[in-house]
């Protein structure tokens, strides 16, 4: 436990090191790409090393809240960092490591634990990769709907300016959400495979609010390659899709802990 906690502090300080570093970019308008994807690599690492602790706890996971949000934002900052092998996107870290930074510390807080098989554990960890997936496209959602209205005003500002093109902001959130959708539906169709009583295992709420975000995604996508839905309805759906997702999630995590 010493360990890991020691590891999450470090891992907290490479996160805040990395905005950092963005934060200088974006003002100075200087090349540091390298040193931002380092430190963040650093901050992933051993933000890994302090979950795999608190998580995986001999033939089972020990899911809870607090460690289910830090994963939530270690794979968001995983992603970040591979989507960087073909795109320039380390400025979305700007939004994406500080959250990472607190949340390494969310295991330590948070202390509402649920052991569970690694059947049911598979499900949830693809369950995971999915709302980390979408909340990636749900911060590029939010800078895409920003940048695009200052940029009709002509009022681009310097975190702005210093955004991808709109064209390759909507192209990366539309290929985020594809991903992202994929694994919903995986983790809809594995969860099937657990639930014997939706009243009883108090499912009813994150199965309501997980179909219901799985059908406005579904909606973002049929309305974009078959109606070209773009820009700011685009980026609606998206964040709309996500809210629902969100309360399928931290909405049933909070009634169990209440009734725990």
């Amino acid at each position: 436990m010493v360990l890991s906690g020691f590891s999450a502090i470090i891992a907290s300080l490479f996160y805040l090191f990395a905005s950092l570093f963005i934060w200088k970019q974006i003002q100075t308008q200087q090349t540091l790409r390298h040193k931002i994807l380092l430190t963040a690599g650093l901050a992933v690492i051993l933000h890994a090393l302090a979950l795999s602790a608190t998580l995986l706890k001999g033939a089972q996971i020990e899911f809870g809240l607090g460690n289910g949000l830090s994963l939530i934002a270690w794979l968001a900052s995983t992603i970040l960092l591979f989507t960087n092998l073909n795109k320039h996107t380390e400025t979305l870290g700007i939004f994406i490591f500080p959250l990472a930074a607190f949340s390494t510390l969310f295991p330590f807080g948070l202390q509402d634990i649920h052991p569970l098989p690694y059947e049911l554990g598979s499900h949830v960890l693809i369950s995971i990769s999915a709302y980390s997936i979408m909340g990636l496209a749900t911060a590029q959602a939010i800078l895409y709907s920003i940048q695009e209205r200052r940029f009709r005003k002509k009022q681009l500002g310097i975190v702005l300016k210093a955004l991808p093109p709109l064209q390759t902001m909507e192209k990366t959130l539309i290929q985020l959400i594809v991903i992202g959708f994929i694994f919903l539906s995986f983790a809809l169709l594995s969860g099937a495979f657990f639930i014997e009583n939706l009243f009883a295992q108090h499912l009813v709420h994150k199965t309501f609010f997980a179909i219901l975000a799985w059908t406005v995604y579904a909606l973002l996508l049929l309305g974009h390659f078959q109606r070209g839905w773009r820009g700011q309805k685009a980026a609606r759906y998206a964040i709309w899709a996500y809210i629902f997702l969100v309360l399928s999630y931290v909405g049933t995590e909070i009634i169990l802990y209440q009734m725990g």
